[in-house]
């Protein structure tokens, strides 16, 4: 066998080093592109875990939205409540009210026995004010419901079961002017009233208090359908 010259042993041994460094090289990068199954089971571990998570936190947040939705429902009906038994009780007057409206003085003035005043007279008073859009009535104090009596007995008038007389002190909430012009307009009560020698003046008022009337008992009347 011959001997081999030394720098051909040299550069084999060279050209070894360098596709074995290659080699190296390639596998540590391989190493840090692709994780080991280990990493790999763990980061997949890891993504199911906070989709989980994920997942709970929308459940949870749509629970919540639909607590809070019955709530603002409940209070919102709770609320509607609230105002139409406001305006029941307005209507009903069984609670003391106040607001804007008119003040009138009503009374015989030079009116001949024929002409002063009866309860027909005062009954056409409420009617004309309810109808100008009064929401609450008052005659001497007296609160005047759907269910007040208003009728002569004998020389006095009787009010809700109280003896009134001449003059007369109205008081009625609602749009002033309004209220005020459905009495003043031409062959309207208040110039009726002057023509047949009754005094009457109309004042505006930007507050006037109404009291409460006394609640009725009902013995007969039930709510509801038969």
């Amino acid at each position: 066998m011959l001997p081999v010259p030394w720098g051909a042993s040299r550069w084999a041994v060279g050209l070894g080093a360098l596709i074995l460094g290659m080699m190296l090289a390639v596998q540590v990068r391989l190493q840090r592109v692709v994780p080991p199954p280990t990493d790999t089971n763990q980061l997949l571990t890891l993504l199911r875990t906070e989709d989980a998570r994920k997942q709970a936190l929308t459940r949870e947040v749509a629970h919540l939205q639909a607590l809070l939705n019955q709530r603002m429902t409940a209070a919102a009906a709770a609320r509607r409540l609230s105002r139409e038994l406001t305006t029941a009780q307005i209507l009903a007057g069984t609670v003391p009210v106040h607001g804007p409206g008119i003040e009138v003085q009503w009374s015989n003035g030079t009116a001949p026995p024929g002409y002063q005043l009866t309860d027909i007279d005062l009954l056409l008073m409420v009617n004309e004010l309810r109808a100008a859009g009064a929401e609450a009535i008052s005659i001497n104090g007296q609160r005047i419901t759907a269910l007040s009596e208003i009728r002569q007995a004998a020389n006095y008038i009787v009010i809700n079961d109280t003896q009134e007389d001449p003059p007369f002190t109205i008081d009625a909430i609602g749009p002033p002017k309004t209220l005020r012009d459905a009495l003043t307009l031409p062959g309207g009560l208040v110039s009726v009233s002057q023509q047949e020698g009754r005094s009457i003046t109309v004042s505006l008022r930007s507050m006037l208090t109404i009291p409460a009337t006394t609640a009725p008992s009902l013995s007969y009347a039930k709510a509801g359908p038969s």
